[in-house]
């Protein structure tokens, strides 16, 4: 089975089946931040409600991932990914277009919005699939990484557009907010179902594999490589999520002010965009996934550790442009070594227990830096640079990573001593 993906014609309708994915993985994001940005005083001008109700609505999408992953997974290797993500695609535009409705009841929108958090899983876990079943070996990681930098790009269009769209309090602001990234996503799904396409080269999966779901989670499960990238992704993904959550605080509390402070957590994310592709294309090239996961979870180490001290702006940019490119990169390799490992049979699957630990990861780390924070200031320790003990720990812990890294077997060089026995 794993032959025949390295073997896969280069049919080039395999770019736009990614393009379409990755503009359906975009607008998830963009629903799930699309009231982040203007939570005060937009929000609660407009609904006249406290700042934890609004922030919620963005914290619950996490936790709907949790419980829905495994089985959207195993979905995936059922039915394949064209069917599995046009569901998460449906139901994203059936409950964005909803959030109309509740004109200015913050109750309704707060309901609709939680609901098409259920879509985001159904599209997340058909990554790695799309990726076995279209590319070959020598493009896959670069593919996991173009599907997944759409994530990216969504992050910054709801960060950066939606306060540009509303800039005050004012409903019908919001309102128009609403129709125009309902009008995205609804682009974007229409896009994925003209192209996407099981590809018709790749036999059918065997059904001894797909119809024991118990038995193939189990399975997965006693693989070391799935279970240390599982943990990896709990920790790169979680240190994300905290960094892009708090990087104006952070940074506030060194004297850089909020309006640089979001500059800085821009930087982060643009430069990862450039390293979701540039990374998964050298590591593809010269055949290196493991080696290249350890170099970048050791300079996302240092570079953590080298955040956590007090100096200018400058400095601040340029750190965040290495971390940035650096630890958004992982990404689409961890999830390639997950698609060797596990094979493209047991692909959605697989991905769906990483991305489970990542939310898990996420919801971790966005409570547990303010947490370290305020315990600080209790010690009234460092009292001019309250994040210190924060960081440290985020850096300690990626510090963690790198030796799980170190740990992965390296399924490249597997395949290849696998290959040279066959032909033997």
């Amino acid at each position: 089975m794993r032959e025949e993906t390295q073997n896969l014609p280069r049919d080039n309708r395999r770019w736009m089946v990614l393009v379409g994915f990755m503009l359906i993985s975009m607008s998830s994001q963009i629903i799930w931040l699309n009231f982040a940005g203007i939570v005060s005083p937009q929000m609660q001008g407009i609904f006249h409600v406290g700042l934890g109700p609004i922030s919620l609505m963005s914290g619950l999408w996490p936790l709907v991932f949790i419980p829905i992953s495994i089985p959207t997974g195993l979905m995936v290797d059922r039915w394949g990914f064209k069917k599995v993500v046009s569901i998460g695609g449906i139901i994203l535009v059936i409950f964005s277009w909803l959030r109309l409705l509740s004109g200015g009841n913050f109750e309704i929108l707060f309901i609709f919005q939680s609901l098409a958090a259920i879509g985001q899983p159904f599209v997340y876990n058909g990554i790695s699939k799309l990726a076995g079943n279209w590319f070959p070996e020598g493009e896959q990681a670069l593919a996991n990484g173009i599907a997944t930098m759409g994530q990216i790009i969504g992050m910054v269009i709801a960060l950066i557009l939606v306060p540009l769209m509303v800039p005050t309090a004012v409903y019908s602001l919001l309102q128009t907010n609403i129709i125009v990234v309902s009008l995205i996503v609804t682009f974007s799904v229409a896009i994925f179902f003209i192209f996407a396409k099981e590809n018709p080269g790749v036999a059918p999966e065997g059904q001894a594999v797909i119809e024991k779901a118990g038995s193939q989670i189990k399975h997965l499960l006693k693989i070391k490589n799935i279970v240390l990238l599982m943990f990896m992704f709990l920790i790169g993904v979680g240190i994300f999520s905290g960094l892009i959550q708090w990087v104006e605080a952070i940074l506030f509390s060194k004297g850089i002010s909020s309006l640089d402070g979001g500059l800085d957590g821009a930087i982060i994310l643009i430069s990862g965009i450039f390293g979701m592709v540039i990374v998964p294309l050298l590591a593809d090239k010269y055949s290196k996934l493991k080696q290249v996961a350890v170099v970048n979870a050791i300079i996302v180490t240092v570079m953590l550790f080298l955040f956590s001290l007090r100096v200018n702006f400058l400095y601040y940019i340029v750190i965040g442009a290495i971390l940035g490119f650096t630890l958004l990169s992982l990404a689409p390799i961890v999830l390639q070594i997950s698609l060797e490992t596990a094979g493209k049979e047991r692909a959605g699957t697989a991905a769906s227990a990483i991305w489970m630990a990542s939310q898990v990861g996420a919801l971790l780390f966005i409570l547990i830096m303010p947490a370290l924070s305020t315990f600080q200031m209790s010690l009234n320790f460092l009292p001019s640079d309250q994040w210190f003990i924060s960081l440290t720990f985020v850096a300690i812990t990626m510090l963690a990573a790198v030796i799980l890294a170190f740990m992965l077997d390296d399924t490249r060089k597997v395949r290849g001593v696998q290959k040279a026995v066959k032909e033997n």
